[in-house]
């Protein structure tokens, strides 16, 4: 009975990824207010039911995973690379210089350029891991040779 459970549930999840892998190209908007947990407790178009036995923590613990996601406005831990950092009298100008100056040279890719006391940063990209962060620093290194790479909270990339 137990494996007849896990190989229904192990089918049920294969055929949830490949469904999910053939819509990836559409935005879904269902998964902000949906609970897979509330799901499972609904009968089949057959009537029949899959009964979960698990502990409460871990419902409360996906859905706070969820709603933190939600909450996080697009945004998750990636790395940027730093093409200017300074704090002498004419930073503000010169980072106002250097970004406009980058978005020019490179339009497809994002720049910040962020006052956090004393110091005017200016940051570019946004990459999920720190190797794609280093190929385009390598890239970048002959017209900002000091570049280095920093750990920040980015946007969503495209994939």
């Amino acid at each position: 009975m137990k494996r007849t459970i896990l190989t229904f549930f192990f089918i049920l999840l294969l055929s949830g990824i490949f469904t999910g892998r053939t819509l990836a190209q559409e935005p879904d908007t269902v998964l902000s207010a949906y609970n897979v947990f509330d799901y499972f407790r609904l009968p089949g178009p057959y009537g029949n039911r899959i009964n979960i036995i698990q502990s409460d923590s871990i419902e409360h613990a996906v859905n706070r995973y969820i709603e933190q996601n939600r909450l996080s406005a697009g945004k998750m831990q990636g790395f940027r690379v730093r093409i200017f950092f300074d704090n002498k009298q004419t930073a503000r100008t010169e980072s106002e210089n250097i970004a406009a100056e980058f978005s020019v040279m490179y339009p497809g890719t994002a720049v910040y350029r962020i006052y956090e006391n004393p110091y005017f940063k200016v940051t570019v990209g946004d990459f999920r891991t720190k190797s794609e962060a280093m190929r385009f620093m390598q890239h970048i290194r002959k017209t900002y040779p000091q570049a280095f790479i920093t750990r920040e909270s980015i946007y969503f990339p495209m994939l």
